[in-house]
């Protein structure tokens, strides 16, 4: 059991760190999948290598917008239906494979920032 102490570990440079970390092997896989195989999909009604990339890419998008810049502190009257149907809308639209990966270099600096 930890104790009171052991709460004050894993603050914010902790958590931006890990954040960085997981980003950059996301990347790094990203860069090892031929752009050929950015069309794949496991299954008929799964996203494909691209979409899945795009979805992680935009992920902190929405916890930008509910802890920054809506900044609440209840998720009453949050419209997660509208924000995730815009979010697979954006998902589905063509990119290269070097678009997917800027995009998941720049959302993920802007968040761990």
């Amino acid at each position: 059991m930890l104790g009171e102490n052991h709460m004050n570990l894993y603050g914010a440079k902790e958590l931006a760190d890990s954040f960085r970390t997981v980003r950059k092997n996301t990347i790094l896989v990203a860069e090892d999948i031929p752009e050929a195989q950015y069309g794949y999909r496991a299954a008929a009604d799964t996203r494909s290598v691209a979409e899945m990339l795009v979805h992680i890419a935009s992920a902190p998008g929405l916890q930008e917008r509910i802890h920054g810049a809506e900044r609440r502190t209840t998720l009453e009257g949050f419209d997660f239906p509208g924000v995730m149907g815009k979010m697979i809308e954006s998902e589905k639209q063509p990119r290269s494979k070097a678009e997917v990966i800027k995009l998941l270099r720049e959302n993920g600096d802007r968040l761990a920032r």
